[in-house]
């Protein structure tokens, strides 16, 4: 009987103590309803540090959309502020809410642009990660791939429009990720064939046709960058095609464009470097583009790198050179 007892009044206990807590967290928050609002902080989320809204600018949009300074805090309606906020075409997302000083947190993640869009009209803005047009600002120009010839500049595209968009966002993005290409790239022509790279470095273009595939269509245009342009330079060369698989076409200025078997170039190349592995160390660089480094003779070239030499300059005398993947070991971007 005495135990049935303990177990009533230890049971009541912890009733009246849950009864008090829950009495103390109303008033608690009654009473932080009856606060007003005593400022504004903006913090804005974002990869880089320069963002295309401000802070005045946020501040302006919550006054538009009813907040007062000084305002009861319970008369203040968060969720309608984020939904203002996030109407804003910069504005992927906000949260906000009050911290124990009665300070309104205002946290704003901004849309980032990942290309800007030349249309053949002459109208010009940017596209984010989920080809959602966004305007260009007066504040900022954003560096990222430029892609020039849009066809449309309609707010309602096409399906064809939307299909070359979201391949746009796709090349765009590829691109930003890889500091090289980053630097090489200076803009991309949009074509009837595909799209068309023109470089930062070098008097040439380079097609890359339309259907994707650019990590392999890259790597054969850096593999030739590392093979060739290292040994005759960057003028040579007027238009390089990398849209088929296996190959790079090349056209030398005022000639014709001419295929080569891409094995038996790897051969050359891989025999060269073999070779010259044996003997002391060389260095020869372009500069802002690549370096490429290795052994050579000091004086007289062994037999086999002639040999190699002759197979690879034959190559050149039919004015292409094919890629095939980079060997490990051997240059890479940025060495």
């Amino acid at each position: 009987m005495q135990q049935v007892w303990r177990k009533r009044w230890r049971d009541t206990g912890w009733l009246a103590l849950g009864a008090v807590t829950l009495v103390l967290l109303i008033s608690a928050v009654h009473k932080k309803n009856l606060k007003v609002c005593k400022d504004i902080e903006v913090t804005f989320n974002g990869e880089e540090n320069n963002f295309f809204i401000e802070e005045k600018g946020v501040i302006g949009l919550l006054k538009a959309n009813g907040l007062v300074m000084g305002q009861p805090i319970e008369t203040i309606n968060l969720k309608v502020l984020e939904e203002a906020l996030e109407k804003d075409k910069w504005i992927a997302n906000a949260e906000l809410f009050f911290d124990n000083k009665q300070v309104l947190q205002v946290i704003v993640e901004e849309k980032t642009p990942v290309a800007r869009i030349f249309t053949s009209a002459g109208s010009s803005f940017y596209i984010d990660s989920a080809c959602r047009k966004l305007p260009l600002s007066e504040k900022l120009s954003a560096r990222i791939p430029m892609f020039t010839n849009f066809p449309s500049d309609k707010v309602k595209l096409s399906s064809p429009d939307c299909e070359l968009l979201a391949s746009v966002k796709e090349l765009a993005m590829f691109i930003q990720a890889d500091d090289f290409w980053k630097a090489q790239v200076a803009q991309v022509d949009i074509t009837p064939d595909g799209f068309e790279m023109i470089p930062t470095v070098g008097n040439h273009i380079v097609e890359l046709g339309k259907d994707g595939d650019w990590q392999r269509k890259f790597d054969r245009l850096f593999s030739f960058y590392k093979q060739v342009w290292t040994k005759v330079g960057f003028e040579k060369y007027e238009k390089l095609d990398v849209q088929f698989d296996g190959q790079v076409v090349a056209t030398v200025k005022g000639a014709k464009p001419a295929i080569v078997d891409s094995a038996k170039v790897r051969k050359a190349y891989e025999s060269l470097l073999g070779e010259a592995k044996k003997s002391s160390e060389y260095s020869v660089s372009v500069p802002g583009v690549l370096a490429v480094t290795g052994k050579a003779a000091a004086k007289k070239e062994p037999a086999g790198v002639a040999a190699a030499n002759k197979q690879v300059e034959e190559k050149r005398v039919a004015k292409a050179i094919m890629k095939a993947p980079t060997p490990k070991g051997e240059l890479k971007k940025g060495d």
